[in-house]
């Protein structure tokens, strides 16, 4: 543990090594902006906390089947391998040549850097360095990361609309519906109408312009990618779901399992805003707003909740078993075109 906090913490170190003064002013607003995340999950747990007998929370954590959570935690896993190939074959349409072995590699060690990084690194710069350090493109390498993730909350979306649409509102209040469609609409006519809008604001000697155009113009041009993008993230979304349908079992949660193709998306999305840290707080609050519309105690909806962030937390701790495994830092960022993976001594 004490040689895993050395080399987390060493990242920043050499990275700071290469910066200029403005350094520390960037520094300064991101443990500003840290302090704040921290400060809106302690908020919000606070808020769940007061809903909760701890008594009756205990009860629920005592009757739950660890084998059950443990095989959820296992399907998980699996589903990162998979959004593993999902990046694997976006980034190889822009010329990034890995096996499937060493991007599964990168894509749990930014899992572990998107939960446990210092908050000068996330995940996703993590593995935009760890991509883009053969050849220096880490611009291009970035976007690969961005775009992966852009697809995976747009179709999670679309699974929230697409199961409203078939199974039902169960309910849920009309704007809440209302917000989410929008949403699958905004990030769909979004999505296309960026070129167009690059086109007309920047100059056409403009570098963001030629980015756009020429080294991510497959992430709009290329249809069978994005349908590819498109069918391996419902698959993922899928599988998810029924992990977490198998955790509500380990509960004893009695719930539609229709109803979790709805409230776990539309959480999900929610969780992922950059207001807390790691979304904690956003994430039990959801889960006790949807589930309790349900019939299910408040008890009952807060210990699924925990329970799909220790899930969510041993994932994470896995990525960082990967990362010493490895042997190798975080890449620089900024360095030569070459080989940027730094050794770190044992």
């Amino acid at each position: 543990m004490v040689t895993l906090t050395f080399r987390c913490y060493a990242v920043p170190l050499v990275l700071s090594a290469q910066t200029n003064s403005s350094s520390a002013a960037s520094g300064l607003r991101r443990a500003a902006g840290t302090l704040a995340k921290v400060g809106v999950s302690a908020l919000a747990l606070g808020i769940v906390w007061r809903e909760v007998d701890s008594a009756a929370l205990v009860r629920v954590f005592a009757q739950t089947d660890p084998w059950t959570v443990a095989l959820v935690i296992l399907i998980y896993l699996i589903g990162q391998v998979l959004t593993a190939y999902r990046w694997k074959f976006i980034s190889a349409r822009l010329g990034f040549d890995r096996s499937m072995r060493e991007m599964t590699r990168i894509y749990f060690i930014g899992m572990f850097f998107n939960l446990f990084g210092p908050s000068t690194l996330g995940g996703d710069v993590v593995r935009s360095l760890y991509l883009g350090a053969s050849d220096g493109r880490r611009t291009v390498a970035f976007n690969t990361v961005i775009f992966d993730r852009v697809s995976g909350l747009a179709m999670l979306v679309f699974v929230a609309v697409a199961s409203l649409a078939m199974f039902g509102r169960f309910d849920l209040p009309w704007p809440v519906v209302a917000v989410a469609v929008a949403a699958g609409v905004a990030l769909t006519v979004g999505w296309w109408v960026v070129p167009m809008l690059a086109r007309r604001i920047l100059d056409r000697d403009s570098r963001w312009l030629r980015l756009i155009e020429d080294e991510l113009g497959p992430f709009w041009q290329d249809r069978d990618l994005l349908l590819r993008a498109a069918w391996v993230s419902i698959g993922f979304h899928v599988l998810q779901v029924c992990s977490l349908i198998l955790l509500g079992m380990a509960v004893s949660m009695h719930v539609d399992w229709r109803y979790y193709f709805i409230f776990h998306p539309l959480v999900t999305v929610l969780s992922a805003l950059p207001l807390t840290l790691a979304g904690l707080g956003i994430r039990e609050g959801g889960y006790l707003w949807f589930l309790h519309r349900q019939g299910v105690s408040d008890e009952t909806a807060v210990a699924f909740a925990l329970l799909w962030f220790v899930v969510l937390t041993v994932s994470s701790l896995t990525g960082g078993l990967v990362y010493l495994i490895g042997g190798t830092a975080v890449p620089a960022l900024r360095g030569p075109r070459s080989k940027a993976n730094l050794t770190v001594a044992e």
